[in-house]
């Protein structure tokens, strides 16, 4: 049975997804924040989360960027479920890490849809080519917003040092991260 993580904290779009989910044989968990998505994430490794974006304490796109750079779960496909629908939202949903977006109200259909289309997607990946899901239990694990800033970091680094300014050895390795941070407005 697919298991999905459904993360939204309205209690009448979690009643929709359940009647939903549950009428067509989908085992389901609910979270009504993206602090406690994360957690049963990591926890259950369901198949497939479905995420709002606008929730207290921790948005979607917070908790969908967390999620799909965590090693234990970066292999869980995230379907963004939002009133907000702006292409920008869209887009910004897929550069968390999301693999699709539905625009609320959504019909019964179009969820089923979605969801159809990202399990199949998943079934057909070759093994090779999918995420990796085991962890060493030495890892230790980070902050995953410093973590994101570090990676962002260091490939604006890559991206600056191409230009002729940045191996000026006249430059000072602080002021290089001064810009670094400028540019990320940390």
């Amino acid at each position: 049975m697919i298991t999905i993580l459904v993360v939204d904290d309205s209690p009448s779009e979690m009643a929709k997804f359940r009647d939903i989910l549950n009428k067509n044989n989908f085992a389901m968990l609910e979270a009504n924040n993206g602090e406690l998505g994360i957690e049963l994430a990591k926890e259950h490794l369901p198949d497939l989360i479905l995420m709002d974006i606008v929730m207290p304490e921790m948005n979607g796109f917070q908790a969908t960027r967390r999620i799909s750079r965590n090693e234990s779960t970066a292999h869980i496909p995230i379907v963004m479920v939002s009133t907000k629908n702006q292409e920008t939202d869209k887009v910004w949903g897929k550069r968390q890490g999301a693999s699709d977006y539905v625009t609320k109200p959504f019909t019964e259909e179009e969820l089923l849809t979605v969801i159809k289309k990202i399990c199949k997607d998943k079934d057909n990946t070759p093994p090779h080519q999918r995420k990796k899901t085991s962890i060493d239990n030495t890892i230790v694990k980070k902050n995953s917003g410093d973590e994101v800033k570090k990676n962002s970091s260091d490939e604006l680094t890559r991206q600056q040092q191409s230009q002729p300014s940045l191996h000026s050895t006249t430059q000072s390795r602080s002021s290089i991260l001064d810009r670094i941070k400028s540019s990320f407005q940390l």
